[in-house]
């Protein structure tokens, strides 16, 4: 069973883009329409930096500057780190971590295939935990409830709530969270 996840597997192909001449002000407005935080710099078609709304907010608006007279060659972050599609998705989750950045440009032979967010991996992890709550149900029956009634495992998904915790309480023959086991 494969357990690994591509970045291509999902990744937005559609990424919004804006032009080095393109205003502070159009790329606020574009980001507004799409209802995105950033929006990755290209010229001739290929990723040379990204502005985020934290660009803006910082170089232009809180320096007084007129964004309409702001362009984004001068605001972007110009260091772009970039991952490829055949990576997997954890080595992007632990990439942005240690980068410390909400997106993750998806570039293949220097051209943008997609971008992926903080966002997206909170889905997949979300249901990926979902998967896994499934699997423990479907097969509690191979741990009979008497033999490990006390039984607590480090960390898990709880079959109640559905949250990850740090510690599982097998509980009537689930395992649950304190705060769910609490409760039953």
């Amino acid at each position: 069973m494969e357990t690994e996840v591509y970045v291509k597997e999902i990744m937005t192909k559609n990424v919004v883009t804006i032009e080095l001449q393109t205003s502070c002000v159009d790329a606020a407005k574009k980001m507004s329409e799409h209802g995105i935080g950033g929006v990755i710099v290209v010229d001739n078609n290929r990723p040379v930096g990204i502005v985020t709304e934290q660009d803006i907010v910082r170089k232009v608006v809180s320096k007084d500057l007129r964004p309409s007279s702001v362009l984004t060659k001068d605001v972007m972050t110009r260091r772009l780190i970039t991952i490829h599609p055949a990576q997997f998705v954890n080595e992007a989750s632990h990439k942005m971590f240690k980068m410390r950045i909400h997106r993750l440009p998806v570039v293949d032979e220097g051209n943008l295939v997609g971008i992926i967010t903080d966002t997206d991996l909170l889905v997949v992890s979300t249901q990926m935990g979902e998967i896994f709550s499934e699997l423990v149900q479907m097969n509690a029956e191979h741990f009979p409830p008497e033999s490990v009634e006390t039984e607590a495992l480090s960390q898990g998904i709880c079959e109640e709530c559905g949250r990850l915790s740090e510690r599982l309480v097998l509980t009537n023959g689930r395992y649950l969270c304190e705060f769910c086991a609490e409760t039953e």
